[in-house]
Formats: C-alpha cells, sequence, structure tokens
C-alpha cells in the first residue's frame, strides 16, 4: 500500500503519529516531513507523491480547510480517483469541521483531537481483525531491522521520541522509594533529558 498524507502543520503531529504506524505496518507512506529535504523542489516532490499513491489519507480540521496546500492535494487526489477507481480516498476528521462536498459520500474516520490513532491507522490500511493489524505490526518491524532495547519500567524503544537520538543515548534507570516501599524503572535520554517509566 502507498499511501499519501494530507494535513494542515497545525495537525503535524497526529500526522506524523499515524505515517509512523502506517509505516509500522508495512506501508509506503509519503510524509512531506520524510521526503522533502532541504534543496528539494516542494512542487516536484508533490507532484511525485501525488501520481504514486494508492490511498489518500486526509487529516481533516478546520485548520486543513483553510489550507490552500491541502485544498491543492485534494482536488489532486479526487482527479486521480474519478480517473482510476481503484484509488482510495480516506478522510479523517479531527473536529466537527463538515468535509468537502465531494467527500461527503466516503465512509470517514471519527478522530476528535487525534485519539485513538490505532482506529484510524486500521481504517487506512483496510484491516479490520486487531489480530490482522498485530500481525501487520510485527512484520514491519521485523522488516525495519532496527536496533532496539527493552527498559524495566517502560518497554521496547528503539530511540528517543523527544530528539530521535538513537539507542546509545538511551539509558535504563531503576529508584526505590524505601519511605513508600515502592520500586521504579524507566529510560532516559542523555542528550535531551527525555524520561519516562513508573512503578515496577
Amino acid at each position: 500500500m502507498n499511501v499519501f498524507l494530507s494535513y494542515n502543520k497545525a495537525d503535524k503531529d497526529v500526522a506524523r503519529t499515524i505515517g509512523a504506524q502506517l509505516k509500522l505496518s508495512g506501508a509506503d507512506v509519503w510524509f512531506d516531513e520524510w521526503e522533502i529535504r532541504a534543496g528539494d523542489s516542494i512542487p516536484g516532490k508533490l507532484d511525485a507523491g501525488l501520481r504514486a499513491f494508492d490511498t489518500f489519507a486526509l487529516i481533516w480540521s478546520r485548520h486543513a480547510k483553510r489550507s490552500q496546500w491541502v485544498r491543492a492535494e485534494l482536488e489532486a487526489a479526487i482527479s486521480r480517483s474519478i480517473a482510476d477507481e481503484a484509488v482510495r480516498l480516506v478522510p479523517i476528521k479531527l473536529d466537527t469541521t463538515e468535509l468537502p462536498a465531494l467527500l461527503q459520500r466516503l465512509r470517514y474516520v471519527d478522530l476528535p483531537d487525534g485519539a485513538d490513532v490505532h482506529r484510524a491507522v486500521m481504517a487506512i490500511l483496510g484491516i479490520d481483525s486487531e489480530r490482522d493489524f498485530l500481525r501487520a505490526m510485527q512484520m514491519g518491524i521485523e522488516g525495519l531491522d532496527l536496533p532496539y532495547g527493552y527498559f524495566h519500567g517502560y518497554g521496547i524503544a528503539f530511540g528517543c521520541p523527544r530528539c530521535g537520538a538513537g539507542l546509545r543515548s538511551l539509558r535504563g534507570w531503576h529508584e526505590t522509594d524505601w519511605a513508600r516501599d515502592d520500586e521504579y524503572a524507566g529510560v532516559r535520554c542523555e542528550e535531551c533529558g527525555w524520561n519516562n517509566g513508573g512503578e515496577v
């Protein structure tokens, strides 16, 4: 599956999370932050992405409605879907903003405030079963062949979610609260200071 993510920059965090889960599930994802580098032609890269997708995921919100870029991407996607019935348009609504008239006949994913991204990703992939989703995620992760670490109190980590530092910058920690007779563990990033964990 080749997914083009269309969104407004105000909704970038949700778009990035959706894109990451799609990638982990084995989909090819066109996400501007990952595709357009310094010195690249923005219109050229967009044109290439809009010619290659088979699924257009529109992250729709009050911000997207006002965006000229989103409007242009949507127009290109609608043109492709008219010419090729195999192309899917998947609206993902983050708020109550009404969908454009040409999309109102489509089934959309309701994702208020970006909650339950997992459900949106399953809808984009066309997966109904949790088992099928987990199988796709496992195969995607294995295919990436990334180094990872397990940190007691936190879980599996590939890198720092705040600054993007690699596994070598992550350190596990363990502390005891003698007054409460509790133990805590987790992971911290030596580059940016990010820290997470919990009671063990």
